[in-house]
Formats: C-alpha cells, sequence, structure tokens
C-alpha cells in the first residue's frame, strides 16, 4: 500500500492538469496503471528497449496477470468522478421498478455490467471453470443488447426497443411465477399470485404507453441472433461465447477441469491460466464496449477516453492471448481436449 500511495503521489506531481477534477482524475488513474505495467513488462516510456519483454514473450500466466491488472484498472478508472444518478430522463407515467425508458435500460444494463466484470476479475483471477466465466458471458449478452437497442438513431425507434426490453422483462417475471405456483407450497402459491397480478399490471400499462406514444410493439431479438449481430469477431469467438452465455453452457466442465494431457482434475483450479487470459481480454473487451456505448446516454464523455487509453495500451495484450487460444484449439476443439 505504501509503495502504491508513493507511485500516485508521484503521479499527481508530474500529471499536467485541466482544471476539471474529473478530467484529470480519469488521468491520474491512468498515468498510475501504465506505470505499473511498464515496470511488469519492462516497456519504457520512451519506446520499448532492445530487451524489453513484449506479449509474445510473457509467460502464460504472467500474460493473465497483466490482464488481471489492466481489467482492475479500467474499472478503477471508470469509477472516477461522479457517481450514477438516476435515470436523466424517467417516465413519471412509468410507476414500476422495470426500465421502461432508453436511459433508464441504459442505466441498468450498465450497473450489472460493471458488477458482471468485477465479478469476471476475481473469478479468473483465481479460477477456470463454467462458473467463473458465467459473469463474462452475461457482459457478452448485455453488449449485445445495448448495441441493439442504440443502434436506431431516431428516438421513437430506440423507444419502441426499450419496451421490448421491458416487456420481455415482464414475461421473466411471469415466468418465474408460474415455477412458484408449480412449487405447490402455500408459501409459494401466494407468492406466485402477487408476481401474477403485478405482471398483468405492468403488461397492460405498458401496452397503454405504447399506445400514447404510438409506437409498434417489438420483439427482443433471440440471444443467438444478438450475439451474432453485435458482437464483434465469429467462429471462434461465438463459439466461446455461447460456451459461458446462457443457462446451458456447450462446454462440459470436464474441460476446465482438467490440465491437457495429464488429466490433472485440478481441484484448486489454480493453472490453465491461457483459458483465464483469453477470457479476460474478452470481458475486458466487452466490458469497454458497453462503457462506450453508454457514456453518451448517461453524459460520462469521460468514459470514452478511458477505454481509449485502455484499448490502445492493452491491445497486444489481448491480440496475444487470442493468438495462443487459438492456436490450441487448432489441435483440438478446445484447450482442454
Amino acid at each position: 500500500m505504501a509503495a502504491n500511495a508513493t507511485k500516485l503521489d508521484r503521479v499527481d506531481q508530474d500529471a499536467a492538469t485541466t482544471g476539471n477534477p474529473l478530467i484529470d482524475g480519469v488521468t491520474r488513474a491512468w498515468d498510475l496503471l501504465v506505470q505499473q505495467v511498464d515496470e511488469l513488462l519492462g516497456w519504457s516510456p520512451l519506446g520499448p528497449e532492445p530487451d524489453a519483454r513484449t506479449p509474445a514473450a510473457l509467460s502464460d500466466s504472467e500474460l493473465r496477470e497483466t490482464m488481471s491488472r489492466a481489467a482492475a484498472a479500467l474499472v478503477a478508472a471508470i469509477a472516477q468522478g461522479r457517481p450514477l444518478g438516476p435515470a436523466a430522463e424517467a417516465d413519471q407515467r412509468w410507476r414500476f421498478n422495470l426500465p421502461a425508458t432508453v436511459e433508464a435500460h441504459v442505466l441498468a444494463m450498465f450497473t450489472e455490467a460493471d458488477d458482471a466484470f468485477r465479478l469476471a476479475i476475481s473469478s479468473l483471477a483465481d479460477q477456470a471453470s463454467p462458473a467463473a466465466l458465467a459473469p463474462a458471458g452475461r457482459l457478452a449478452e448485455i453488449l449485445a443488447q445495448i448495441r441493439w437497442l442504440l443502434e436506431p438513431a431516431g428516438a421513437d425507434e430506440r423507444r419502441e426497443r426499450g419496451y421490448a426490453l421491458t416487456a420481455e422483462a415482464i414475461d421473466r417475471l411471469q415466468a418465474a411465477s408460474e415455477y412458484a405456483e408449480e412449487a405447490g407450497d402455500d408459501d409459494t402459491a401466494g407468492l406466485a399470485g402477487e408476481i401474477a397480478d403485478r405482471t398483468e399490471t405492468m403488461a397492460a400499462r405498458l401496452a397503454e404507453l405504447r399506445e400514447e406514444d404510438g409506437l409498434a410493439a417489438l420483439r427482443v431479438p433471440k440471444r443467438r441472433k444478438l450475439l451474432r449481430s453485435h458482437l464483434p469477431g465469429g467462429g471462434l469467438e461465438l463459439f466461446a461465447v455461447l460456451s459461458a452465455a446462457g443457462p446451458a453452457a456447450v462446454a462440459p466442465s470436464a474441460l476446465f477441469y482438467a490440465e491437457r494431457g495429464t488429466r490433472d482434475p485440478l481441484r484448486g483450479f489454480q493453472r490453465l491460466h491461457l483459458t483465464r487470459a483469453f477470457w479476460l481480454a474478452h470481458a475486458f473487451t466487452w466490458y469497454a464496449g458497453i462503457c462506450e456505448a453508454a457514456a453518451p446516454v448517461l453524459r460520462h464523455a469521460e468514459w470514452a477516453d478511458a477505454t481509449a487509453a485502455a484499448r490502445a495500451r492493452f491491445g497486444a495484450l489481448t491480440q496475444e492471448a487470442a493468438r495462443r487460444y487459438q492456436e490450441r484449439v487448432g489441435r483440438g476443439l478446445h484447450p482442454g481436449l
């Protein structure tokens, strides 16, 4: 802690200030991050030394550790500045907790994404398993949804899609009431009835708002279509996304619980550094994309600067993780096979 405090003090003294506390705070956070990663990799601020270690020279564990630091630093940079407030354009006609406006949906998506990214960082720092990958898969889904929501330029088209997301959430609540009813005991039966009544009320009110606003009733595209249409890359990346996202992973748990060649069950999940680095790289990319999409809607322009700096600094690391992972996949469907 003392060493980090000394570094931060030095950055505070050396960094040029703009007079804007928000921008200066983000700048200081990134200056500290760059200094820490330079020290880890042996990079010089004036350019690589003749013996500097490139990402390709890092071991799998060093690559994973560097990605972990990069991910944690991006969270810290995004957290700088003013706190998030309530949705700026709340619709007073809608009195329920579910988001209905575009701004409310974006705020809810970013909040969940921020939580999922922190979970992905902490989980993948210690282990590689389908359970650890679930937060990364959720980031992929949120990025696809937020891009779909904000894809139209027109306010009415966006609002139609926001209502579609609300209707989808209402449907999920309705399904939850049906599951509770099937449980069969008196306590859950009463809860099921309350949920069913509330969902009917929300669905009716949402239909009224659509009619008042003169908007069409849309449906959110299926998850697979959203992932295909609104996430970068395909092929291997799509397989990887579908391995972690959704209720049923297509990758069996055994792929993560056994070291290739040794069949060591890895009860501690402490190795498999490349698998963890690969997923950290994806989680990093997806979270950055969510921040960039949410920034103009939530009026946090400084997030774009933070993510741009992160992408520029760590692009080589994410590319190296993907390159190694694809090499191993070339020898089988998954590094664990």
